[in-house]
């Protein structure tokens, strides 16, 4: 459990990296949802909530989530749009609950969210600010995949210098992303480090992307990226402390920090987080893109998608 609510502390943190501020839930103070992603972007959104109850994390699949999107900078009063959270948290440390919008403007935006877990009498709602930007920092929704050289079993055959944990998939270190660019196939690509995870779900994550490449790797590659440069615990906490220093003085990471410690690969795609699934279409276009937790019931439809 204290693993757990460490994992939503730091989401937490992720609500001030957003610039989101809470007001206090009208119903149930013990309710807290909390933006479980990094950035929000114009167009084509996935926005995994997650719900904390007096302290702790919850995982109730009966729960109901919905948001209602404000744009602060034309009309604070009126709502713009809604949408309705889907459950995923088979698997994961805690649940997500993922809602999908598509923000017309970047700017001010709010955020209402109202919860009815199981056994309330009526939801529990809380309003977040969440900026909108222009221009994503990871790659969004149609852009072209950047070609960059992923470690695979050929380059490296000390498996535990291909990631960090014991008895890997090598399936999925077959072949490099830049490789894998080039032969007009879907591509399904995770980056996630199972032994540093901030967030506690790359484990998780990889285990599932594993399961669903059992499914699926006959019609599309799947490729795993670990986010950190063997060895791996000196990378980590070489990244560990200019992520620190970054939090105490209320920045973001400078371009140069970004780098220390990390792969190649992580680096050229703009990552600040982790685990990140894109997934890309045979053309070598972003069809999707996922940050966080995963679970095969949200995959598999979209994965069927990919693979026709």
């Amino acid at each position: 459990m204290k693993q757990r609510i460490i994992v939503w502390l730091l989401l937490l943190f992720t609500i001030s990296a957003c610039g989101g501020t809470a007001a206090t839930p009208a119903s149930d103070a013990t309710i807290t949802p909390v933006f479980a992603f990094t950035e929000a972007v114009v167009g084509p959104n996935r926005l995994p909530i997650g719900i904390i109850k007096a302290g702790s994390p919850v995982n109730d699949p009966q729960a109901a989530v919905t948001l209602r999107f404000f744009n602060l900078d034309v009309d604070s009063k009126t709502a713009v749009g809604d949408a309705t959270a889907t459950y995923y948290g088979k698997g994961l440390p805690a649940a997500v609950y993922v809602a999908n919008f598509s923000f017309p403007s970047a700017g001010n935006w709010g955020v209402e969210i109202n919860v009815q877990l199981t056994g309330m009498t009526k939801p529990s709602t809380t309003k977040l600010q969440l900026p909108v930007s222009e221009r994503a920092i990871a790659p969004k929704v149609g852009d072209k995949a950047i070609a960059a050289d992923t470690l695979t079993v050929s380059d490296t055959p000390d498996v535990s210098h291909l990631v960090s944990m014991t008895d890997p998939d090598l399936s999925l270190y077959q072949v490099s992303l830049s490789a894998a660019l080039t032969q007009a196939k879907p591509i399904a690509l995770l980056f996630a480090t199972p032994g540093f995870c901030r967030t506690a779900v790359c484990g998780p994550s990889l285990k599932v992307f594993s399961q669903l490449h059992g499914t699926f790797g006959d019609k599309i590659t799947f490729i795993h990226s670990e986010i950190y440069r063997f060895p791996f615990g000196d990378s980590f906490s070489q990244q560990n402390a200019v992520f620190q220093k970054a939090m105490t003085d209320g920045r973001n990471l400078t371009n140069t920090e970004r780098k220390t410690g990390v792969s190649d690969a992580y680096f050229a795609w703009g990552l600040q987080s982790e685990p990140w699934l894109f997934l890309i279409d045979g053309n070598g276009i972003i069809t999707a893109r996922f940050e966080g937790g995963l679970t095969a019931e949200e995959l598999t439809p979209i994965l069927t998608q990919l693979a026709k």
